[in-house]
């Protein structure tokens, strides 16, 4: 093993050897402070079994670096501060086993690494180290930019948050249109100062607008809302009042009023009729003008012309005077009845369009959809039956009787051995006596539907009283 090897594995193992020790003293790893507070850095050193003395506890900041001892204590000769830090810097209650230091009226400066440093018999010193980061609450602000009306965008305000750590936020609350742009920057002292800008293109309609921005930041309890009132240069925007369209002959004290607003506010007001200056009659009072009485010669168009130090801005209104005055419930009948009359004529559409289209459905669906329902058969109701009934009774009853027709001519009574079947007479030929004997009378024979029923007479019957065969029927 080489002699840099050996220094290098002695190093080790003594920085080893320290960090094991260094168990035994306690410190908290990170503590917050606030600029102009009070820090608290406490460091305990914890021998439960008593075997190790102190000789000597040191504070010193930034310990891999620069080593500023900040307190000294020894258990015999009592506390010492080498470094100046005007009394701000001192031991709170110092024993063999408390070294919590106290630091008055933070400042940025403190902010660092600080080590906690016991020197014990026989193991040597042992330290443990706190990180001190000072945070500070930031000085915010916020104003408008003025500005003067123009096509291009600018910043029209902006809002501020400084000295601050660690850096503040910002945000703009309102509902003008517009862009932000932030920088941040990092003082001397370890704090940033943080600048947020609204740009927007600034116009009369902007002018006065609220513009509030919001700060936020780890030292602020709530966000901080600043009020902002953005401020815009720009010619008047003239608008006239008064004319109620009711000048007629003889009125007295009509008036027009004009109206500017602007940045500067106006401070000229200029009243022309017709293009030219007003008539003498017309008392013109800066931005008022009065008629003390109607007549037609103040027929026309009045001209109000207001200036600021940026320019001339006008409005113009056209008086018509009229030979009576106009009843204002006339009017507003006429202006009630109007609107009774749109509402009768908009309800009437809207009917007439839903019945359209539901007309339109009905036909649709009737001409693309098959029925969702099956017509049932029809049924014959009584009436129908009834007459069915009677029509088959009528043919029943027109089909003629096959009886036998017994003769009654004769004195003697002798009944005919045939059946007399008569075909239906002609009326101008057979309608004659039965007795009638010629050409055209009764045509005796039997009728045909018997002849299959035919058959012969018994021997013991023959000389009996003659019964027709249709009796057998």
């Amino acid at each position: 093993m080489t002699a840099l090897q050996l220094q290098l594995t002695t190093i080790l193992f003594l920085h080893l050897w320290t960090v094991c020790n260094a168990q035994n003293v306690k410190v908290e790893p990170h503590v917050f402070g606030y600029v102009g507070s009070e820090a608290l850095l406490r460091c305990q050193f914890v021998d439960p079994d008593k075997s190790l003395q102190v000789t000597q506890v040191t504070w010193m900041k930034d310990p891999t670096g620069a080593k500023i001892n900040l307190a000294v204590y020894n258990p015999e000769l009592g506390t010492h501060y080498p470094t100046d830090t005007g009394m701000r810097i001192e031991f709170r209650n110092p024993t063999s086993t408390d070294a919590t230091l106290i630091i008055k009226r933070l400042e940025m400066a403190d902010d660092g690494v600080y080590s906690c440093e016991f020197a014990t018999y026989p193991d040597g010193n042992q330290e443990a180290t706190t990180n001190l980061t000072i945070l500070a609450k930031p000085v915010n602000s916020g104003r408008a930019l003025l500005v003067t009306a123009g096509p291009a965008e600018v910043p029209v305000a902006e809002c501020t948050s400084a000295n601050g750590k660690p850096p503040a936020s910002i945000s703009w609350l309102g509902n003008v249109v517009g862009n932000v742009s932030d920088t941040v920057v990092k003082n001397n002292d370890g704090t940033f100062t943080v600048k947020s800008e609204f740009r927007a293109v600034p116009t009369g309609e902007i002018d006065g607008e609220k513009m509030p921005c919001e700060v936020r930041q780890q030292t602020l309890e709530k966000p901080e809302i600043i009020q902002i009132t953005l401020s815009v240069k720009y010619v008047p925007i003239v608008t006239i009042e008064g004319y109620d369209g009711n000048w007629y002959l003889g009125r007295e004290h009509a008036s027009l009023t004009c109206s500017a607003r602007a940045n500067p506010p106006a401070t000229e007001y200029t009243w022309l009729m017709n293009g030219s200056p007003v008539p003498s009659s017309i008392r013109v009072d800066g931005h008022q003008l009065t008629v003390n009485k109607v007549t037609y010669e103040v027929n026309g168009t009045f001209t109000c012309q207001a200036t600021n130090n940026l320019g001339e801005g006008r409005s113009k209104m056209d008086v018509l005077v009229r030979e009576s005055p106009v009843e204002s419930g006339s009017t507003t009948g006429a202006i009630v009845g109007g609107i009774i009359a749109a509402i009768v004529i908009l309800t009437v559409l809207v009917t007439a369009v839903l019945i359209f289209k539901r007309q339109r459905k009905n036909a649709n669906e009737d001409e693309f959809e098959p029925p969702n329902y099956k017509p049932p058969p029809p049924k014959k109701n009584l009436e129908e039956i009834a007459k069915e009934e009677k029509t088959e009774v009528d043919k029943m009853e027109s089909i003629p009787l096959n009886t036998n027709y017994y003769e009654t001519g004769g004195a003697d009574d002798t009944r005919m051995t045939l059946t007399q079947y008569y075909d239906e007479p002609d009326l101008n030929t057979d309608l004659k006596s039965p007795n009638d004997t010629q050409a055209g009378g009764y045509l005796e024979q039997e009728n045909p539907i018997y002849n299959d029923l035919s058959y012969p007479e018994p021997e013991h019957r023959k000389s009996q009283e003659f019964v027709s065969k249709g009796m057998y029927v």
